[in-house]
């Protein structure tokens, strides 16, 4: 059974080897422009151009090369500004361009800019001259100072405490903040600093009169509950704590969040019955994702296996050897066609181009050959020379 191919095939410039023309005894019915087959009754290769006869619609390929030459050398004609000139019998087709080059002579100079206008044929002509400023005055609070831009050297610097900044065509002049080296504007409250001669120190702060807002000024434990070691003051270390090992005999019954960070040992269990439908992992995480997360087995002996969702591919894998981890694939399938579209999108939302395309007859379940273009994480395009009826083909995406 042929391959249905629904679309062109692009050899890439690649060598078609141990080909075989289609062989008829007679035309083949419904062709296009451009189609060729061996007539098997006479031994002759013939193309279909659609012209009426003579010259058509059916024309042996078996022309000469000095009609084939002629005929090339015939259709090639010279447009503005290009002269075609064909040679024969040799078949040779001469291309020459009209002389496009700029006429000799000085244009320009350091003080002015040529203009030109350009014909048809790209040919520059002078039209004339744009002077430009050689001069730049600066006004400032002695007068005013003329630079000469072809030979003068213009340039802003300063010193403390002011700065001098160039961006572009602008230039900037401002006071320096303060620093520990560099004199500038600042100023400080009397009752938190000392200034002496430029030199900033903070002085003491007292909680008790020189602050606002509450503070813990004290720290006290409640007997058998909590422990506290020392009292709060400025200085004083203050120690809460529980004892290292907490045994409770009965339940324990928690009306918030119950969040461990040690390991987690169920004993006496053979099977753990959650009421919820849903387990989520990882829930205290928050911003960009970094951690694996999945479901192991314990074999004892033999090697673990495992369902892991990878966070550096974004992709659930699994293993069935606790080494070897491969991704889990989706599939996503559709009809297309709707007698009009030659290129059709199909979105499968699998997140990736990393899929596999597969088109085939939603009759008779051959599989047809179509342009596949993998256009985002999303979606496929398929690509048919002519447009297929509704529903015509279906197609399965796995990914």
């Amino acid at each position: 059974m042929a391959r249905l191919f629904v679309t062109d095939i692009n050899l890439n410039k690649n060598e078609l080897q141990n080909a075989r023309i289609q062989g008829l005894s007679s035309a083949p019915s419904a062709p296009v422009t451009g189609q060729v087959y061996y007539d098997t009754s006479n031994n002759t290769m013939y193309y279909y151009n659609g012209l009426a006869s003579p010259n058509g619609p059916w024309v042996a390929m078996n022309a000469s090369t000095e009609a084939i030459q002629d005929i090339i050398g015939s259709t090639i004609v010279g447009g503005t500004g290009i002269t075609a000139t064909y040679g024969d019998p040799a078949g040779t087709e001469t291309i020459s361009i009209t002389n496009t080059g700029v006429t000799a002579g000085s244009y320009g100079s350091q003080t002015q800019i040529p203009t030109f206008t350009v014909n048809a044929q790209g040919q520059l002509t002078a039209a004339g001259t744009v002077n430009v400023a050689t001069a730049l005055s600066i006004s400032g609070d002695t007068g005013t100072d003329t630079v000469n831009l072809l030979s003068d050297t213009l340039s802003f610097v300063g010193t403390d405490p002011i700065d001098t900044a160039i961006t572009n065509n602008t230039v900037t002049i401002s006071a320096k903040d303060a620093t520990t080296t560099t004199k500038g504007v600042a100023s400080f409250a009397t009752a938190d600093f000392d200034v002496t001669s430029g030199a900033v120190s903070i002085k003491n702060v007292n909680l008790g009169t020189q602050t606002t807002g509450n503070y813990v000024a004290t720290i006290s434990g409640t007997a058998n509950e909590i422990e506290v070691t020392g009292s709060g003051s400025e200085t004083a270390a203050v120690t809460i704590g529980l004892p290292n090992d907490v045994s409770i005999t009965n339940n324990l019954t928690v009306g918030g969040n119950l969040n461990v960070t040690g390991t987690i040992n169920s004993v006496n269990t053979t099977q753990v019955n959650i009421v919820d439908n849903k387990i989520n992992l990882n829930t205290d995480f928050t911003g960009s994702p970094t951690a694996d997360a999945g479901i192991r087995v314990e074999r004892g002996d033999s090697a673990d296996v495992e369902i892991l969702w990878n966070e550096t591919s974004d992709k659930w894998t699994l293993t069935n050897d606790g080494t070897n981890y491969h991704a889990i694939t989706r599939k996503y399938t559709t009809t297309v066609g709707n007698g009009s579209l030659t290129q059709i999108p199909v979105t499968h939302n699998l997140g990736t181009r990393e899929v596999v395309v597969n088109v085939y007859d939603s009759a008779t379940y051959d599989t047809v050959e179509c342009d596949v273009v993998r256009t985002s994480t999303s979606v496929v395009t398929l690509g048919f020379t002519v447009a297929p009826a509704s529903g015509a083909y279906t197609v399965v995406i796995v990914g």
